[in-house]
């Protein structure tokens, strides 16, 4: 049991997330996470696109487990690019 946990406290490890951007086109977003619960939890990357007259559109990548990587990419266009890049945790 960890410090300051109670019993009945149940003490969940915090997901680590690191996310990246392709350096050439089609722009892609990455997301690689660990210390996700095993079985029950997994990551997908969320990237924001944005094209040349600022118009946004949000893609996700499939659901990877621990050490997996999840990618998503705004297209075959080189002008629309990645404009925020992040991590979803979520439980299955």
């Amino acid at each position: 049991m960890a410090p300051g946990a109670s019993a009945g406290e149940a003490v969940v490890p915090k997901a680590e997330c690191n996310t990246w951007v392709s350096n050439r086109a089609p722009w892609t977003g990455y997301s690689n996470c660990t210390g996700m619960l095993p079985v029950v939890e997994r990551h997908q990357v969320k990237v924001i696109c944005v094209d040349p007259r600022g118009s946004q559109r949000t893609v996700y990548g499939r659901g990877a487990g621990n050490g997996a990587t999840s990618s998503a990419s705004c297209g075959s266009n080189p002008n629309v690019g990645v404009y925020k890049v992040g991590a979803k945790v979520y439980r299955i």
